[in-house]
């Protein structure tokens, strides 16, 4: 239980993170800069729309919205819920 909380409360940490560089990256660039799920996947070389043309037709479909939300915020909410599920019960 510890090593997911642990897991969780990184997540959480990981999306802030990502959350303070697109705020940096507006600041320098004076217009809102927003990077996607699928912007960072491609800067490791994963081809999301790759994966959602061979997927089915609904997984297709949730993928590509997957991929057009900001990546802080897919992280950040798993994170979470994560935190939620294994928090300490007293």
């Amino acid at each position: 239980m510890t090593a997911f909380r642990f897991i969780a409360w990184v997540l959480v940490a990981v999306a802030v993170a990502l959350l303070g560089a697109d705020a940096v990256s507006s600041l320098e660039k004076g217009v809102p800069v927003v990077r996607t799920t699928g912007t960072i996947l491609e800067l490791f070389g994963i081809n999301g729309r790759g994966i959602a043309d061979v997927a089915p037709g609904g997984v297709a479909q949730a993928i590509i919205t997957l991929l057009g939300i900001p990546l802080w915020a897919v992280v950040g909410l798993i994170g979470v819920v994560l935190t939620l599920v294994f928090r300490p019960m007293d």
